[in-house]
């Protein structure tokens, strides 16, 4: 893994927990804040993040482990 790929994986760890705990914070439904920054960070808004470029191949197998685990 390169210092991108690391650097963007702490990103989202970050922004994951930091709306987290707004949510907590203002007794808000977490999965709001959780898409709207998705929305925000990826492609369609600010393109900090690119989830094709950041995790590859894996990107297909880990968003089907995700959405069986839910």
């Amino acid at each position: 893994m390169g210092e991108e790929t690391l650097f963007g994986i702490a990103i989202i760890v970050v922004l994951g927990i930091g709306a987290q705990w707004i949510a907590w914070r203002f007794k808000l439904p977490s999965i709001i804040l959780l898409l709207l920054i998705g929305i925000m960070m990826g492609p369609a808004v600010f393109d900090v993040l690119d989830p094709d470029e950041l995790f590859g191949e894996l990107l297909l197998p880990l968003v089907s482990l995700s959405v069986a685990v839910i």
